[in-house]
């Protein structure tokens, strides 16, 4: 498959296109056209290192999504709104993987159009930074996305539990489990097969698009466990 990355030259984005340009054909995604062109000649290169002849192109976020079968939107939830309407009337009948995260740090705010609390961080009690998960209005980023997209598009939200570095480290084995949402079965397949292509993951169907909340609130839970106890790149496993 034709898979684009739109913050491909992103933490997450790496690991993506390393783990996935094993089997398919990645577009890495940008605003910026000549870094997405670097980033792709730096993964070709660490791929073939690890024996594998991949196929990774680099361009800007419109044609990265025009080019591909399925869309990984990687983005800061900030940049959401713009970057969804540049790709909108390229993106008719294909898979969107949304992996977005709308969190702040140091400030915290839990129903929709509430204001924010800010948390102090100063104290040597705290110690550590915050994240909070910043639900918009719509609930989830997903549902967010859901809106922006064009009738016979298909969204999944899925990866958000996925520490990023070490989805970048290709000596590394991820024993995770995937959390999936989505309200398309065929859609939610392809991308359960997705989170098979990366060895010893497990791929877990959550429920329909409106259960991302849940999901999409466990990244900032994640990093302020890990931060708070001294551990490094924590994610999930159901058992």
């Amino acid at each position: 498959m034709k898979i684009a990355i739109l913050g491909g030259t992103g933490n997450i984005g790496k690991g993506f296109a390393l783990r996935w340009g094993q089997k398919h054909e990645i577009i890495i995604g940008s605003r910026d056209l000549e870094k997405a062109e670097a980033v792709a000649v730096e993964y070709n290169e660490v791929l073939e290192k690890y024996g594998h002849v991949a196929s990774i192109t680099g361009t800007d976020n419109r044609t990265a999504a025009e080019k591909a079968d399925i869309v990984v939107v990687a983005i800061r939830y900030s940049q959401l709104g713009p970057v969804m309407e540049m790709i909108r009337p390229f993106i008719e009948n294909k898979i969107i993987i949304s992996v977005v995260v709308p969190m702040e740090k140091n400030m915290c705010y839990i129903s929709p159009g509430a204001k924010h609390l800010t948390v102090p961080i100063e104290s040597k009690e705290f110690n550590s930074e915050y994240f909070c998960f910043s639900m918009p209005e719509s609930g989830s980023a997903a549902q967010e996305i859901q809106k922006m997209l064009p009738e016979n598009a298909e969204l999944v939200a899925a990866f958000h539990t996925v520490p990023a570095k070490k989805l970048a480290n290709l000596e590394i084995e991820l024993d995770y489990d995937i959390g999936v949402c989505g309200n398309s079965m065929y859609s939610k397949e392809i991308v359960f097969d997705l989170v098979k292509d990366i060895s010893n993951m497990r791929p877990l169907d959550v429920g329909p698009l409106e259960t991302a909340a849940m999901v999409e609130a466990l990244t900032p839970l994640l990093i302020n466990v890990a931060a708070r106890n001294e551990m490094k790149d924590v994610s999930l496993k159901f058992v």
